[in-house]
C-alpha cells in the first residue's frame, strides 16, 4: 500500500543519499524498525492535524522542504472517527491529491489500512501536543531490503483549502429515497466558520448563472439539506453548496444535476369501500407526502398490471391533504369495478396502482340493475311489441354455459332465463316468430330448430328438417317455414313439432362455406337469398302452396359475417348494407341511396325513414385513450340531416322500439363489439336515447 505524503519523502531521501558512502550506511532490520516503541503513546494526543517537517535516514537528519510554497506544506489528519487523511498539493494553484485510510494505535504502533485488506505500520516513537515521531519502512536504495526512515511531525495550521464542497452529493440515507435531499462534511478548518448556502436553479439551461439562494446555514453542524419547496412541476433541478468563513468564500461545489421524474409519491391506505344502493363511499388516510399535490380516485375493468382493452377513467380529483373521503354518486356502468386511489406529487408522478406495503384499490362489488346478467353476447332479437330484448351468450361467471335471456328494459329486469341450455354453437341469430302457435324463440341448434316459449324461455322441443347445414331459415307471409342451406332453398309446412318438406330450389352455383348465406321475406311473397361473398342475389316466388319459383338475379349484395349486417325494412321497401352504408330497393331492385354518417350505422326506425349508428370504429383499438364517443347518431332520409344525441353508455347497436323511442344497446366501457367481453366484466345496459 502506497501512502503519497510518504513517497514524496522517500523521493526527498533519495536526492539527499545520493552522494553517501555505502560503507557508512548500517544494516536496519527488524529489530531497528520496532525498538524505542512509545508503547503508552495516547489517541487523544495524535488527533489533529500534522506535516512534516524533518525526516531522518541513516543518522542523517534533514529538513523537509515546501514543495509548492503559495500552497504550505503537505499533511496528514488522524481524525477521532479512525480516518487517516492526507493531503498532497499538485500544483502551484493548489490542486490537491488526497487519500483515505483507516487507522488504529495500540502500544504505539499505529495500523493503517485500506478496504482491500492493505496496511503499513508506523512506529511511534514520541507523541505529545507538539510532536509526532515516528519510523516507517520504504525500499530507498531499491536493494529489495525495506530501509527504516524516522520522520518528525508537528501540529501544522495548513493554509485554508475547500475539503468541503467535494462531499455535497444526494443523501442516500434510509428514508430519503424520495426526497430532494443533499448532505455533506462538516467544516473543520482553522478559520472562523461563517455558513453555508444552497442554491438552485432548474430546467433544461439550469446552471449556477441563473441559480437562485434558497438556504443560509449558520450551524457549522448542520451538514443536511432537504428542499421541501421546490419547483413545481419542475423535471430538472440543479444545486450547489458554497462555503463561508470569516475570511470570506472558501469554495462552492460542482453543480448536481437531480432529475425528478424518480421522486415517488409514498402511498396511502384505501380501506374498504362500502356500497349504498347506487352509492360508493371511500375512506383513505391522509398523504405526509411533502410534494402532495393531489389524491385522484379513479375506476378500472383491470386490477392493476396490463390487459386486453384495460380502461382506466377518473372519478375525482381532491386537491386538498386533508380531503380523506368522498362518494361517488355516479359509480360506473361495469360490473365489479376497481377502483383505485393514486396519490400525485407536484412533479407530475403518481403512486402505482399496485403497492405492497399499502392497500390502493379494491374490487368493489357493485353492479347496477340495468346491466344484463350475460358476460358476452353472441346474438340478441328486438321484440317489436314489448320492452324486450332476448339475449343469447355466455352466463357471467361462467366458462362455458350458454343461455338466452328475456330482459325487461323498462324495468331493468331479467324476466326469463332458458330452461334448457343450447349445447351448439351457432352463427345464425336468435329470432322471435309470432305464428298460430302463439310468440316463440328459436335457435338454430346443429341444423335443427329449438323453440322456446318467448314469454318464458321454456324450451318445447326441436324443429327438424332433416337437412343438413342449416344456414339460415325465416317464416314467409304466407305461413311457410323456409330453410337455406349451401345448396338450395326448402319450404315446409309445420304441425307443433313436425316438420313437412313441400318443395326445394337451388340456388347458387358457387358453393360458399359457413353461415354467412341470409335470407329476408319481401312483399307480394317474395324472397331474396343472399350471401357475403355474393354481389348478386336470387329472388324466389312462394305460391299459396309453399312451391318455389326461381324469379330473377338481383344486384343487391346481401352483406352477412362477423362484422358485417344486412336489414331488411318492410315499410321502405328496402334492403340495408350497414357496412356499405347503401340502401337496395326491393321494389326496382337497384341501388336507392348511400350516406356518409352515421359511419357505422346500426339500426332502423320503424317506417324506414331514420338510420342509427355510430362514429366508433370497432376496428380501432380500445384503451383509455381511444377516441370513442358516447354518442348515437340518427340520419333523417327525407331532410339529408344527422342528429347526434350524447349517450351514458357508447352505443354498439341503436333501434327504434315498438312506441318510437330511440334505444341503444350500449357498453359501459369502451369495446369493439357486441359479442366482446372484457375481464369477464358484465357491461352491457339499454339505454333511451330520447
Amino acid at each position: 500500500m502506497v501512502l503519497r505524503l510518504f513517497s514524496l519523502v522517500v523521493i526527498f531521501l533519495l536526492a539527499m543519499s545520493c552522494g553517501s558512502d555505502d560503507d557508512l550506511q548500517e544494516n536496519q532490520g527488524v529489530n531497528s524498525f520496532y525498538s524505542n516503541t512509545f508503547k503508552s503513546a495516547s489517541e487523544t494526543d495524535l488527533y489533529g492535524i500534522w506535516a512534516i517537517f524533518n525526516v531522518e535516514y541513516q543518522g542523517v537528519v534533514a529538513d523537509v522542504p515546501l514543495n509548492y510554497q503559495e500552497c504550505g506544506r503537505d499533511f496528514f489528519i488522524f481524525s477521532e472517527n479512525k480516518t487517516y487523511t492526507e493531503y498532497v498539493f499538485e500544483s502551484s494553484g493548489c490542486d490537491y491529491f488526497f487519500n483515505v485510510l483507516n487507522w488504529e494505535l495500540e502500544n504505539g504502533i499505529i495500523n493503517l489500512s485500506n478496504n482491500f485488506n492493505q496496511n503499513d505500520e508506523l512506529v511511534v516513537t514520541k507523541l505529545d501536543k507538539n510532536q509526532l515521531v515516528f519510523k516507517s519502512r520504504f525500499d530507498i536504495d531499491e536493494d529489495g531490503e525495506l530501509d527504516v526512515i524516522t520522520i518528525y511531525a508537528k501540529p501544522y495550521k495548513p493554509n485554508e483549502i475547500d475539503v468541503i464542497s467535494n462531499t455535497f452529493n444526494r443523501n442516500n440515507e434510509p428514508g430519503f429515497e424520495n426526497l430532494i435531499s443533499y448532505n455533506w462534511d462538516a467544516y473543520a478548518g482553522f478559520n472562523e466558520f461563517d455558513r453555508y448556502e444552497i442554491y438552485r436553479s432548474e430546467g433544461d439551461n439550469c446552471s449556477k448563472g441563473n441559480a437562485t439562494l434558497i438556504k443560509t446555514i449558520t450551524e457549522v453542524n448542520e451538514t443536511e439539506f432537504t428542499d421541501l419547496n421546490p419547483s413545481k412541476s419542475a423535471k430538472r433541478l440543479c444545486y450547489f453548496l458554497k462555503v463561508y468563513t470569516n475570511k470570506g468564500l472558501l469554495g462552492e461545489s460542482y453543480l448536481n444535476d437531480f432529475t425528478t421524474e424518480y421522486i415517488r409519491p409514498s402511498p396511502v391506505n384505501l380501506y374498504e369501500p362500502t356500497v349504498n344502493a347506487n352509492q360508493i363511499s371511500f375512506n383513505w388516510n391522509k398523504s405526509e407526502d411533502p410534494y402532495f399535490s393531489h389524491y385522484e380516485l379513479a375506476f378500472s375493468n383491470y386490477g392493476g398490471g396490463t390487459g386486453s382493452s384495460q380502461q382506466e377513467y377518473t372519478v375525482a380529483i381532491l386537491n386538498d391533504i386533508e380531503a380523506t373521503s368522498f362518494v361517488d354518486e355516479n359509480p360506473p356502468y361495469l360490473e365489479n369495478p376497481f377502483y383505485v386511489l393514486y396519490v400525485h406529487n407536484i412533479f407530475g408522478n403518481k403512486t402505482s396502482f399496485v403497492n405492497y406495503d399499502v392497500t390502493t384499490f379494491w374490487e368493489v362489488n357493485y353492479k347496477r340493475q340495468e346491466i344484463i346478467d350475460i358476460k358476452a353476447i353472441e346474438s340478441y332479437v328486438i321484440d317489436s311489441n314489448e320492452p324486450m330484448v332476448y339475449f343469447y351468450g355466455k352466463e357471467r361467471g361462467q366458462e362455458t354455459i350458454y343461455n338466452i335471456h328475456r330482459f325487461n328494459y323498462e324495468t331493468k329486469q331479467t324476466e326469463a332465463v332458458s330452461n334448457y341450455t343450447p349445447n351448439f354453437s351457432t352463427g345464425i341469430p336468435i329470432k322471435t316468430l309470432s305464428t298460430n302457435y302463439g310468440k316463440e324463440l328459436f335457435i338454430e341448434q346443429a341444423s335443427e330448430l329449438y323453440v322456446y316459449d318467448a314469454a318464458t324461455l321454456e324450451y318445447k322441443y326441436a324443429l327438424k328438417p332433416n337437412i343438413l347445414g342449416v344456414h339460415d331459415f325465416i317464416y314467409t307471409n304466407n305461413g311457410y317455414w323456409l330453410f337455406i342451406t349451401n345448396n338450395e332453398v326448402y319450404t315446409f309446412t309445420r304441425d307443433n313439432a313436425n316438420l313437412t318438406l313441400v318443395d326445394s330450389k337451388p340456388h347458387f352455383t358457387n358453393h360458399q362455406g359457413s353461415f354467412y348465406y341470409k335470407c329476408f321475406g319481401l312483399n307480394n311473397n317474395k324472397i331474396i337469398v343472399g350471401h357475403n361473398n355474393e354481389v348478386n342475389s336470387y329472388v324466389f316466388d312462394i305460391d299459396v302452396n309453399g312451391v318455389l319459383s326461381f324469379n330473377q338475379i338481383v344486384p343487391i349484395p346481401i352483406l352477412n359475417n362477423w362484422e358485417s349486417k344486412s336489414e331488411y325494412n318492410a315499410a321502405g321497401q328496402y334492403i340495408i348494407n350497414f357496412k356499405e352504408n347503401r340502401l337496395y330497393s326491393t321494389s326496382s331492385f337497384a341501388l336507392l341511396e348511400s350516406f356518409e354518417e352515421p359511419y357505422f350505422s346500426s339500426g332502423l326506425s320503424i317506417d324506414g325513414t331514420t338510420i342509427f349508428g355510430t362514429n366508433n370504429d370497432p376496428n380501432w383499438q380500445v384503451n383509455s385513450e381511444s377516441i370513442h364517443k358516447k354518442e348515437a347518431l340518427q340520419f333523417n332520409r327525407n331532410t339529408q340531416l344527422v342528429t347526434k344525441t350524447p349517450t351514458i353508455g357508447y352505443p354498439l347497436v341503436v333501434f327504434e322500439n315498438y312506441k318510437g323511442d330511440v334505444m341503444g344497446i350500449s357498453s359501459g366501457l369502451k369495446k369493439e363489439r357486441l359479442t366482446d367481453n372484457i375481464n369477464d366484466k358484465a357491461d352491457i345496459f339499454i339505454e333511451r336515447i330520447k
